[in-house]
């Protein structure tokens, strides 16, 4: 009996908390619909894998849990998840769905178990506030490691997409074909700066001013050489430099810089080494190196004291 009211009083104190944030955040049906049709419009160009039957209702699932998840309207969430490279109207809703199971799943788990075995009420919340601290914070770190990993991706490979481009313009092509040529040759490599090259010539081909695509290009990735690179092309097509040139040289510093950050890590290597060499080689290799020589050295303590004694 106790048993089943602790958990009805969480259910219910859980289902108020969240109603109550839903009912001041929720939006009217024609700012949703404005909202989707403007994400829609924004997404990326990447192939997206057919979702059958089985994903369908589990998406729809997670999309209406994360509806009542916390933080369903920060824009730094949103951020986050077009940086990741996870877009598109549900992509914030689906997040927080996956985050409130992972985070209040295993937490009520715990106070069930808990509670079954006789444990104490309060030991039982404690413990469920930490796993639910636990499951938060391992689905924003997830994400966040995604993030960074796609980060670097890109960063890594637009030298060489920056050395297509100027053999593209070299070649004849005009500065839309040149990035629909890329995003081509890109999206074969399954690389994420090509799925972005993708969305950049979808926009354009559907009416979209080449300034805003670019500009958005650059924000939703997160990656400042890509933001560097639109302000570049922007402004050398406002004033009808050569593209070429001027993407030539953009490519050696982007290079250049490539060259430095990869200096910059073998630098970070000695002081990365010492905690493994200190913690896990260093007292292998003592025991290995003295072992045998304390073994020898009790040994001879011992007949010393035999000795002493006799």
């Amino acid at each position: 009996m106790t048993l089943a009211l602790a958990f009805l009083g969480f259910l219910l104190i859980t289902a108020l908390v969240m109603s109550a944030y839903y009912t001041l955040t929720t939006e009217s049906p024609i700012a949703e619909r404005l909202r989707a049709v403007g994400a829609a419009q924004t997404a990326d160009g990447r192939r997206k894998p057919a979702e059958g039957p089985a994903f369908a209702w589990l998406s729809n699932l997670l999309a209406g849990i994360g509806k009542f998840g916390f933080g369903g309207d920060e824009k730094s969430l949103s951020n986050m998840l077009s940086v990741a490279g996870y877009r598109g109207p549900n992509a914030t809703v689906l997040f927080l769905g996956v985050r409130t199971i992972v985070s209040f799943g295993p937490a009520i788990l715990l106070i069930i178990t808990q509670i079954a075995a006789g444990r104490p009420l309060n030991t039982a919340l404690l413990y469920a506030f930490f796993a639910l601290l636990f499951g938060h914070a391992l689905c924003n770190y997830m994400m966040r490691r995604r993030a960074r990993k796609r980060i670097v991706i890109l960063r890594g490979s637009l030298p060489d997409a920056l050395d297509l481009m100027v053999v593209s313009l070299e070649a004849g092509l005009g500065l839309n074909a040149t990035i629909e040529r890329v995003a081509e040759e890109r999206s074969a490599m399954n690389d994420p700066l090509g799925f972005e090259f993708s969305s950049v010539s979808r926009e354009l081909r559907e009416g979209r001013g080449r300034e805003e695509a670019l500009r958005s290009l650059g924000e939703r990735n997160g990656v400042d050489d890509l933001k560097s690179l639109s302000a570049l092309i922007i402004q050398s097509d406002r004033l009808g430099a050569s593209m070429a040139k001027t993407l030539r040289s953009h490519a050696d510093v982007l290079r250049t810089k490539r060259r430095q950050r990869a200096e910059e890590e073998a630098r970070k290597l000695p002081v990365k080494m010492l905690f493994p060499l200190a913690f896990f080689i260093l007292p292998a290799l003592f025991v290995v190196a003295v072992g045998p020589a304390m073994l020898r050295l009790g040994k001879l303590f011992d007949q010393i004291g035999g000795r002493v004694g006799g």
